[in-house]
């Protein structure tokens, strides 16, 4: 019973660990990227992740692909809980963790600093995936669960990218209530289920590792989970 009521009823396994909370350094940009800069160093930025499962399975994605660390926003985003040191699977204790207090302004600051700023989106602007080149000293900027990245931040990326689904593009759109006697704009209809495939349409600790996994995972083929 007294377990129960110290984790709110959450799983404990009869054990409980009283532990320090972790404490995060502030970050204002990224240092100039240099000649012999690692080939794939990553950042994962979060702006306003705000559900703690999927802050801890990005933090997990994270570390397991080997990015260098995670930002995250001061305000607006899940504290650093059991909940999400358990979604990491521990990974929480291990992966370098900064926050900021101006996203857009982190962004712009790093990519002056020589930084590609990738940010996941469903803008039309949004190239493919495979059409993104692995290797290139990166920041992955990933937005919030319901509304994707801020306007703001979208525009302080240096290119967005999305990730291509396998469902047709002449499949139905929208429950496929046609209007009678209206034609379909073929066109308008494919561009509009395409964004519906973009980063937004997956969890994004699913669209996380996603992209983790191509921008430097094939350079990690030797760390093990």
């Amino acid at each position: 019973m007294t377990l129960n009521m110290i984790v709110d009823n959450r799983p404990h396994q009869g054990l409980v660990l009283d532990a320090s909370p972790l404490e995060m350094v502030k970050i204002q940009e990224l240092d100039a990227v240099l000649p012999d800069e690692e080939k794939g160093s990553l950042w994962v930025a979060l702006d306003e992740v705000t559900d703690p499962q999927n802050l801890g399975a990005i933090v997990r994605s994270a570390y397991f692909f080997g990015a260098s660390g995670v930002v995250l926003c001061a305000k607006n985003s899940a504290p650093l809980s059991g909940v999400v040191s358990k979604a990491s699977a521990g990974s929480l204790e291990l992966m370098e963790l900064r926050y900021c207090k101006n996203m857009m302004q982190f962004l712009v600051s790093s990519a002056e600093n020589g930084w590609r700023v990738l940010g996941g989106s469903v803008s039309s602007k949004a190239v493919s995936l495979s059409e993104v080149l692995p290797g290139q000293p990166t920041i992955l900027v990933l937005g919030s669960e319901g509304t994707g990245l801020r306007p703001l931040v979208e525009r302080s990326c240096t290119q967005l990218v999305r990730i291509p689904g396998n469902i047709p593009v002449d499949a139905t759109v929208g429950g496929g209530d046609v209007v009678e006697g209206e034609e379909i704009n073929l066109e308008c209809s494919s561009a509009g289920f395409r964004s519906f495939l973009a980063v937004e349409s997956l969890n994004v600790s699913v669209a996380a590792g996603v992209l983790l996994h191509h921008l430097i995972g094939n350079n990690n083929e030797n760390h093990s989970s």
